[in-house]
C-alpha cells in the first residue's frame, strides 16, 4: 500500500469511524425481541391456530401461506426502493420504526383473532389480516434490518453485531414458544388465550422497537456518508443490477430459504409431533425451552466460529450439524432421551446459523456498491427479507400439503400415515433443506480478506 493511500484511508476512517460499540449494539439489537415475538409465535403457532383453533383445513392453511407470501413479494421489492429514497430528519430507516410499530402490533393481534364469520368469511378474514401483518413486518424489518449496513462496516463486528441480535431474538422465539402454550391454557379457550398472547406481545414489540428507534440516533451522520453521489444512476434498473451482478447475494439468498424452510416447518410441525406423535403437547414447551437454550448459547459464540473458520465454513458446519440431529430425530424418536439429544444436536446447528444470515448480507451491501457504484441497502434488504418470507411460505405450505395428503384430521385420532406425515414434515424436510444450503455455501467467496479489499477500494474512489 503506498503512503498517500495510507493516508487517505486513515483521513476517511477518522471522518467515519466504523466501530458502533456495545451500548448502540444492545440499543439496535432489542428491537429484534419484539420482531421475534410475532415472527415466531407466527412461524410456530399460526398454522396450528388456522387448523385446530380457526377452523381452516390443513390444505386451505398451506394454500394461504404459499399465496401470501407471493404477494409479500411485490411489497418487500416495493419497500426496499422506497427505504432507499427515503430522506427525513430521522434518516432513511428510522421513520419507518417509529411509525410502523404500532401498525405491525395490531396487524399481529388481527391474525389472532376469531371472528363470528361463516366458512369463506373466516377464510378472507385469515387472508386479508395475514397479508396486513405481512405488509406491516415488511415496512418495519427492512428499514430496521438495512441500518446494520451503517452501524459499522467492520468485518468481524457484523458477525459480533449480528450475534447480539440474534441473542435477543432468540430469547423472544424462547418465550413465544415455550410460554405461549402455557399461558393460553390459563385461559377458557384456546382463542382467548391467543388472542391475549398477542395483545401483550403486541405492546412489547412496540416498546423495544421505540427503545431501538430513539437508542439510534445519530446514525443519520454514517447514512449520509454511506450515500452515493451518483444520483442519476438510481434508476429502478440500475437498482436491479445491484441484486442481479451481485453473486456473492445470490448465493447468500439461496442458503437463506433453504435455512428458514427448514426452520419454518421444524418450528410450525413440532407442535403437532408433540400432540399427535408423542402424546403430550405440554412437553413441546419444555423441548422448546432446552432446545433454544442451546441454540442462544451457540448464537452467543457464534462470533468465535466465524474468527476461527469464517464465516463460510461456519455455515457448512451448521447446516451438517442440524442434519445429524434431524436424522437422528426421524431414527430416533421413542423417547424423551433420544428425542431431547437429536433435538439439542440439532439446535446446535441453528445456533450457529442464525446469526450467519444477518451478519453474512451486509458484506454484501459494499459488494454491489464496488461492482456497480451503486449502494442500495434497502432493496438488498429487501431482497434478504423477501427470501426468509420464501422459507417461511415453503415451510408453512409444505406442512399444510403433508399433513393434508397423509390424512391428517384436527383433533383426533392420526392414522399411521398422518403420523409418519408429522414426522417427515419435523426431520428430512429440513435435512434436505440443510443439504440444499450446504451445496450453495461451497460456492460462496467473500471472505474477511476480500471484504476489506472491497472496502479500501470503495473509500478510495470517495477520497
Amino acid at each position: 500500500m503506498s503512503m498517500q493511500h495510507a493516508t487517505v484511508m486513515e483521513e476517511t476512517t477518522n471522518r467515519h469511524p466504523k466501530k458502533a460499540g456495545l451500548k448502540l449494539s444492545i440499543q439496535y439489537a432489542v428491537g429484534n425481541f419484539g420482531l421475534n415475538l410475532f415472527f415466531m409465535v407466527i412461524s410456530s403457532y399460526l398454522l396450528y391456530f388456522y387448523t385446530d383453533v380457526f377452523g381452516i383445513s390443513a390444505a386451505a392453511a398451506g394454500t394461504l401461506f404459499l399465496i401470501t407470501r407471493i404477494i409479500d413479494g411485490i411489497t418487500d421489492v416495493s419497500a426496499g426502493l422506497i427505504v432507499d429514497a427515503t430522506n427525513s430528519k430521522w434518516g432513511k430507516f428510522r421513520p419507518y420504526i417509529l411509525f410502523g410499530a404500532v401498525p405491525l402490533a395490531i396487524s399481529g393481534v388481527l391474525c389472532f383473532t376469531v371472528p363470528n364469520f361463516s366458512d369463506g368469511g373466516m377464510l378472507v378474514y385469515a387472508y386479508a389480516t395475514y397479508i396486513i401483518f405481512g405488509l406491516m413486518y415488511t415496512v418495519v424489518n427492512i428499514p430496521y434490518s438495512s441500518m446494520m449496513t451503517v452501524i459499522t462496516q467492520d468485518y468481524q463486528e457484523r458477525s459480533t453485531l449480528s450475534s447480539v441480535k440474534v441473542v435477543f431474538g432468540t430469547v423472544a422465539t424462547l418465550i413465544a414458544t415455550s410460554a405461549t402454550l402455557p399461558i393460553v391454557s390459563k385461559f377458557s379457550s384456546e382463542s382467548a388465550g391467543f388472542l391475549a398472547v398477542s395483545i401483550a406481545f403486541g405492546i412489547i414489540a412496540i416498546i423495544t422497537l421505540l427503545i431501538t428507534f430513539f437508542g439510534t440516533k445519530g446514525i443519520e451522520k454514517k447514512e449520509q456518508f454511506s450515500v452515493s453521489t451518483d444520483k442519476e444512476r438510481y434508476s429502478f434498473a440500475s437498482k436491479v443490477k445491484v441484486i442481479g451482478t451481485n453473486f456473492p447475494l445470490l448465493i447468500i439468498l439461496i442458503f437463506i430459504v433453504a435455512n428458514t424452510t427448514s426452520f419454518t416447518i421444524q418450528n410450525g410441525a413440532m407442535l403437532f409431533f408433540f400432540k399427535y406423535n408423542y402424546g403430550n403437547v405440554g412437553m413441546f414447551a419444555i423441548y422448546s425451552l432446552v432446545t433454544l437454550s442451546v441454540t442462544s448459547l451457540f448464537v452467543i459464540i457464534s462470533p468465535l466460529f466465524v474468527k476461527w473458520m469464517g464465516k463460510r465454513n461456519l455455515a457448512i458446519l451448521s447446516q451438517f450439524i442440524t442434519s445429524i440431529g434431524m436424522l437422528g430425530l426421524y431414527f430416533y424418536h421413542s423417547s424423551n432421551l433420544s428425542i431431547f439429544l437429536f433435538g439439542g444436536i440439532a439446535a446446535v446447528g441453528m445456533g450457529l446459523s442464525r446469526p450467519l444470515l444477518w451478519a453474512m448480507v451486509p458484506d454484501t451491501v459494499e459488494y454491489g456498491e464496488w461492482k456497480t457504484g451503486l449502494r442500495a441497502e434497502g432493496l438488498i434488504y429487501s431482497s434478504f427479507i423477501f427470501t426468509q418470507k420464501v422459507g417461511m411460505a415453503i415451510g408453512g405450505a409444505l406442512s399444510g400439503i403433508i399433513l393434508a395428503s397423509t390424512g391428517y384430521v384436527a383433533n383426533a385420532t392420526q392414522t399411521p400415515e398422518a403420523l409418519h406425515g408429522i414426522l417427515f414434515s419435523v426431520t428430512i424436510i429440513p435435512v434436505i433443506a440443510s443439504v440444499i444450503g450446504i451445496i450453495a455455501m461451497i460456492f460462496h467467496k467473500l471472505d474477511s480478506t476480500k471484504y476489506a479489499n472491497i472496502v479500501a477500494e470503495i473509500e478510495a474512489r470517495k477520497s
